[in-house]
């Protein structure tokens, strides 16, 4: 068992610094360069690929190195424009908190606004709504609470995680009123991230839509297995403990280097508190995260269609699927019929159980949970 001093370096959940955190010097360095050129970015990645995790690498580089103030803001829960202006506004009272100079000025300058305060009891902290607002009034909140951000004089950076969710908004405009108000900013510099590839792609990519040309796009791919491998090896030994290479390939190979599943992977093993890890210890433990899932994986299969989950089945045996509706694949797995297979497919990459990637090879999808692929070769 892990002592308060003997930390599991091998973090499942939020960034806890940069001790802990693997590679992504390139794209640190990239999103950078994008700052200071005063570009804004679309940064994209599959889920739990270490997305966030960078965002808030870059951030604690930029505010030790540059003193730039930068705002996080997770948009996976909003609904509509008007979740989004309160995040927004919830975000900015937290970087400028009322006890210093700016954060009054902030308090002050969106009465205005009507908005409903309330202080939390323990902490002071306040809590911003503007659910009152007209919705016609939302479009000019945001404005002045990117306004107030303007006036700070120094670059401020926004990122709005899985932006894709504006989308979703019934305000069908939305695209054109973020547009509209962030082009006339000057010191803000936005990172807009998210999960979606196909809906991103088309927000930023098509020349028919608002944000259409205005940003640099960035793909974020997996850490290189030999980058991981060192950061894996460097924090088993630094605690006494000990790994041979081919156990960390194994590892890395197992859960097809995808960070989640890597660091759940790790965490696992560390947490024995074995000094000598063999490799039984570390198929236990693979083992018993794919039982200690399995309750998961079964609900999985409650919210699909009979078919949908026999399709997932034959993904997950194939790990990486060139040609789904191809005649060597349904032979394979008795589908009589391709276009049904077809859309299964559909339906597993809108539920996000499946995605999509490219290769050398050419166009593959493959089981998006890692574990959920290793349980089904069983099955």
């Amino acid at each position: 068992m892990n002592t308060e001093t003997d930390k599991n370096p091998f973090i499942i959940n939020n960034y806890q610094g940069k001790e802990y955190f693997c590679d992504r010097e390139h794209n640190v360095e990239s999103l950078i360069s994008n700052i200071q050129n005063e570009l804004n970015t679309t940064l994209i990645s599959i889920r739990r690929i270490g997305k966030t995790g960078l965002i808030k690498q870059l951030f604690t580089i930029i505010e030790e190195k540059l003193n730039y103030p930068c705002l996080f803001i997770d948009l996976f829960a909003s609904q509509n424009l008007n979740d989004f202006t309160n995040q927004l506004a919830n975000e900015i009272a937290r970087k400028f908190p009322e006890k210093h100079s700016a954060g009054k000025r902030f308090l002050k300058s969106i009465k205005q606004l009507r908005p409903l305060i309330q202080f939390d009891a323990l902490t002071g902290e306040p809590s911003i709504s503007f659910d009152a607002i007209k919705q016609n009034e939302i479009p000019k909140t945001i404005q002045q609470l990117l306004s107030f951000l303007e006036q700070q004089n120094t670059p401020i950076i926004i990122a709005f995680d899985e932006f894709q969710q504006i989308n979703e908004y019934p305000e069908k405009n939305t695209e054109a009123i973020l547009r509209t108000i962030i082009q006339d900013v000057k010191n803000l510099r936005f990172i807009f991230s998210g999960s979606k590839k196909h809906i991103l792609t088309e927000i930023f990519g098509n020349s028919k839509r608002p944000f259409y040309a205005s940003t640099n796009i960035e793909y974020l791919d997996f850490i290189p297995a030999d980058k991981y491998k060192a950061f894996i090896k460097h924090h088993f030994e630094k605690n006494n403990r000990k790994i041979n290479d081919e156990d960390i390939d194994f590892i890395l190979t197992w859960t097809n280097r995808h960070t989640y599943f890597v660091q759940m992977v790790c965490n696992r093993v560390y947490a024995t508190g074995k000094r000598k890890i063999s490799h039984s210890d570390i198929l236990m433990q693979c083992h018993k995260i794919l039982k200690d899932q399995e309750v998961f994986f079964y609900q999985y299969r409650n919210l699909l269609s009979p078919q949908q989950w026999n399709v997932l089945k034959a993904i997950s045996k194939e790990e990486k699927l060139y040609q789904y509706t191809g005649k060597d694949f349904l032979a394979k797995y008795q589908f009589t019929n391709a276009s049904v297979v077809k859309r299964c497919v559909d339906a597993l990459l809108e539920k996000e159980m499946i995605y999509q990637e490219n290769d050398e090879q050419g166009t593959f999808i493959r089981t998006y949970d890692v574990f959920l692929q290793k349980w089904m070769l069983n099955k």
